[in-house]
């Protein structure tokens, strides 16, 4: 792996730069159908979702940079970790607010649906990179290190969800993930993918 594609560990103080790449990313490929019908949405949602998380102390931001510049970016927490009641009773307000009903069903989809299993996994919430360094292989050195740092750290691997109309899914396909379910959020089929390690 040359220097440029070195993935370190972030830090709090790169977080307004490693949203605004998750950000992008998820305005440009959203993962929820109500985010396709509002991307404006975008930047508050996920801000949200990051703060329900955040109290769990179990996020892992890693990424990398070219020219001191952040390129790419992959979120992450330990798939066992529940956050308590107060924060996503907070997140679920803010997804009513700003998604409705529609919004507030459909991110109730994404969890009734979770597989259970019997390790614990790395689980992606967040991956993006940025437009310019896209199709230049940042993306898939960034999951090649998240494959060894699941290893290295007793995970069973790397768990993520999807909406299998978006790029994100063919490349898991393409890279040696497995379905494990697949569900139905209006007319978007999406699943939870996995690579195990």
């Amino acid at each position: 792996m040359s220097l440029e594609h070195k993935v370190v560990e972030l830090e709090k103080q790169d977080e307004q730069e490693y949203m605004e790449i998750i950000i992008q990313a998820f305005r440009d490929s959203p993962q929820m159908p109500a985010l396709i019908t509002k991307p404006k949405q975008t930047t508050t949602i996920l801000f949200h979702l990051l703060k329900l998380y955040e109290k769990t102390g179990t996020i892992k931001v890693f990424g990398i940079k070219k020219n001191d510049m952040m390129i790419c970016v992959g979120l992450c927490v330990d798939s066992d970790v529940k956050p308590g009641v107060s924060q996503l009773m907070k997140f679920a307000v803010s997804i009513l607010l700003n998604l409705g009903f529609h919004g507030l069903y459909q991110f109730w989809a994404y969890n009734k649906n979770k597989p259970h299993y019997e390790k614990k996994y790395l689980e992606l919430l967040f991956y993006g990179t940025h437009t310019s360094y896209q199709q230049q292989g940042y993306g898939a050195s960034l999951l090649q290190y998240l494959y060894r740092y699941a290893k290295e750290n007793g995970y069973g691997g790397v768990i993520g969800v999807t909406n299998t109309s978006r790029p994100a899914f063919r490349f898991y396909k393409k890279t040696g993930w497995v379905v494990d379910k697949e569900f139905q959020v209006e007319n978007y089929t999406i699943c939870w993918v996995r690579y195990i390690v």
